[in-house]
C-alpha cells in the first residue's frame, strides 16, 4: 500500500508540473507543446520540426469501440490529402508491440507513436481540481504556426477534421493568390 501511495504522489507531482507549463496564445489558440517521439517503425517524429506543415493528431487505443469504428474514416482524409502539407500522427496508450500486432489486422495510415497516454493527458485532457480526463478518441488539429485550432472528442471529431483541413487548405491557396 505505501508503494502504491509513493506512486500515486510522484504521478501527481509530474502532472502538476505539466499543468504548470505557459502557453502562448494566438486568437484564442494554445500553441500546442512540441512531442519527440518514435513511432511504431522506429521513425524520430519532431513535430516541432513540422512547422509549415498542418499537423492531424488523433488520440486513441486499441480497445476503443469508437477509436476502432472510425480508423476507416480517418484513412480515407490521409488519402484525400496525399501530396499535401499535412502530417497524420496516431497517438496511443498502447505499448510497440501490441500496436504492431493490431495495424498488421487493422491497416492505420496515420504514422503510429505509441506509449504516449501522459503526453496526450497533459496536453489534449481537461483539466478540473488537479485532475485530468481525456475522451476517446479525441482529434487535434495544429496550424503550420504551431497552435491548436481545433480539439474535438468522439467519432464527431472526424467530420470536424475534414471541416478543419479544408479550411487550412483554402487559407493556404487564398495567401498564394
Amino acid at each position: 500500500m505505501k508503494h502504491f501511495f509513493a506512486v500515486f504522489v510522484v504521478f501527481a507531482f509530474v502532472f502538476s508540473v505539466f499543468a504548470q507549463k505557459k502557453t502562448e496564445k494566438k486568437n484564442e489558440n494554445l500553441l500546442a507543446t512540441d512531442l519527440k517521439a518514435a513511432t511504431i517503425d522506429g521513425k524520430i517524429v519532431n513535430t516541432a520540426d513540422l512547422r509549415g506543415k498542418v499537423i492531424v493528431l488523433n488520440l486513441w487505443f486499441i480497445n476503443c469501440p469508437n477509436c476502432l469504428q472510425e480508423i476507416k474514416m480517418l484513412n480515407e482524409i490521409v488519402d484525400e490529402y496525399k501530396g499535401k502539407d499535412v502530417v497524420f500522427l496516431g497517438l496511443a496508450t498502447n505499448n510497440k508491440t501490441e500496436l504492431q500486432r493490431f495495424v498488421k489486422k487493422n491497416p492505420f495510415k496515420y504514422q503510429i507513436i505509441p506509449d504516449v497516454a501522459a503526453f496526450m493527458l497533459t496536453n489534449y485532457g481537461d483539466q478540473k481540481n488537479g485532475v485530468y480526463n481525456l475522451g476517446f478518441p479525441t482529434h487535434v488539429v495544429i496550424d503550420r504556426e504551431g497552435y491548436i485550432v481545433m480539439k474535438m472528442q468522439g467519432i464527431k471529431g472526424v467530420d470536424a477534421v475534414k471541416k478543419e483541413l479544408k479550411n487550412q487548405f483554402e487559407k493556404k491557396e487564398t495567401k498564394s493568390k
